[in-house]
C-alpha cells in the first residue's frame, strides 16, 4: 500500500512542459588531453544542432585548450574554463558549466558531453525530438566503437549492440579471452535534460536530479557513437591517468571509474599487463563468439560524416 501511495504521489507531482519549437542546445564538455579527438567532436556536434558550447580544459599538456580557443574565436564555444584542480571532480565541474548555460546563456536544453562522444539523430537534427516533447529529460542510447588495429577511430566501422551472454562472458573471462572491464559490458545511456528546473548532475553525466517526476524515457532518435578506447596507447594512458585523478578525489566512491582503478592497480602491482589487458579488452581473442552472438553492426555514420566535409 505504502509502495502504491508513493508511486501515486509521484505521478501527481509529473510536470508536463510546453514544447519548445526551436529550442537553444548547447552542450558542455569536459576535456584532458583530447587533441586527438575534440576538433573532430565539435564538428560533428555542431552539425548535429547543437548551437554553442562551454568547455573546461583540465590541465592539458596537449593542444586541446588550443582547439577551443580556436573555436571561442569562431564564436561556437561560448565560454572557456581552466580547471586546475588535479582531483577529477567531474560533477562539480559539470554542474558549474550547466549553471552557465542555464543562467548566462539561456539554454533551453543541454548535453553534458564527454570529448570522445559523437550525438547521433537518425532525424538529421539533435532539435527535433526536443521540439516536441513535453518531458524535462531524456535518456539516449550509447554504443561503443570497437577499435580496429591500425587504423584511425575516425574509420571504426562497428558498434557494439549486444552483450554477451553472461554465462559465455564469464567463461571467456575464466579463460582469460576477455577483460573483466571489456568493451563489451552493458554501456548505460547519457541524459540530454531541460535547463528549466535542473538541479544536480551525477557523476558520470548519466542522469541529472530535477524538480517534478519524470517518467524515464529512452530516445528512439538519438544514440550516440562512442570512441572510448581508439588505440592501444590511448588505453594505456587513459587507465594510469584517470585511475590516478579519481584516486584524489576523496568524495568519490570506490564504485566510481572502477574500470581505470582496476586496470591501474593491476599496472602499479605487475598483476596485469596493459598490452594484454587491451587485446581483451577489444574482443582479439574472442572473435569467434563475437561473431556468434551477433554482437556488432556495422555502422559508418561518423566516418562518412568526415569524407563528406573533407
Amino acid at each position: 500500500m505504502t509502495k502504491l501511495y508513493s508511486k501515486f504521489k509521484q505521478i501527481l507531482h509529473y510536470k508536463h512542459y510546453a514544447p519548445i519549437a526551436n529550442p537553444r542546445l548547447i552542450m558542455t564538455i569536459l576535456a584532458k588531453n583530447e587533441e586527438d579527438i575534440i576538433e573532430r567532436q565539435i564538428l560533428f556536434n555542431k552539425a548535429q544542432g547543437v548551437d554553442a558550447f562551454i568547455v573546461t580544459d583540465n590541465n592539458s599538456s596537449d593542444k586541446t585548450l588550443e582547439i577551443f580557443r580556436k573555436y571561442k574565436d569562431k564564436g561556437w564555444i561560448l565560454d572557456i574554463i581552466e580547471e586546475k584542480g588535479e582531483n577529477h571532480d567531474q560533477s562539480a565541474w559539470v554542474h558549474r558549466m550547466i549553471i552557465l548555460a542555464k543562467e548566462k546563456y539561456n539554454a533551453d536544453w543541454i548535453i553534458n558531453a564527454d570529448a570522445d562522444e559523437f550525438w547521433y539523430a537518425k532525424s538529421g537534427n539533435l532539435k527535433n525530438e526536443l521540439s516536441i516533447t513535453a518531458r524535462n529529460k531524456i535518456f539516449i542510447p550509447s554504443y561503443n566503437m570497437l577499435p580496429e588495429d591500425d587504423s584511425d577511430y575516425i574509420n571504426f566501422s562497428n558498434k557494439i549492440i549486444k552483450t554477451f551472454p553472461k554465462k559465455t562472458e564469464a567463461l571467456l573471462e575464466r579463460q582469460s579471452k576477455l577483460s573483466k572491464y571489456s568493451q563489451f559490458l552493458k554501456t548505460i545511456p547519457k541524459v540530454i535534460h531541460r535547463a528549466k528546473d535542473y538541479t544536480m548532475i551525477l557523476e558520470g553525466n548519466h542522469d541529472v536530479l530535477m524538480k517534478g517526476f519524470s517518467f524515464r524515457h529512452i530516445s528512439k532518435d538519438i544514440s550516440i557513437c562512442h570512441f572510448n578506447i581508439r588505440n592501444r596507447q590511448h588505453f594505456k594512458r587513459k587507465m594510469i591517468d584517470g585511475a590516478k585523478a579519481v584516486e584524489k578525489n576523496l568524495k568519490l566512491g570506490k564504485e566510481i571509474a572502477c574500470h581505470w582503478r582496476y586496470f591501474y592497480t593491476g599496472y602499479i602491482n605487475n598483476t596485469l599487463d596493459l598490452d594484454t589487458e587491451y587485446d581483451k579488452a577489444v574482443g582479439k581473442f574472442c572473435k569467434d563468439e563475437i561473431k556468434k552472438y551477433n554482437i556488432l553492426e556495422k555502422d559508418t555514420k561518423v566516418k562518412d560524416f568526415f569524407e563528406k566535409t573533407a
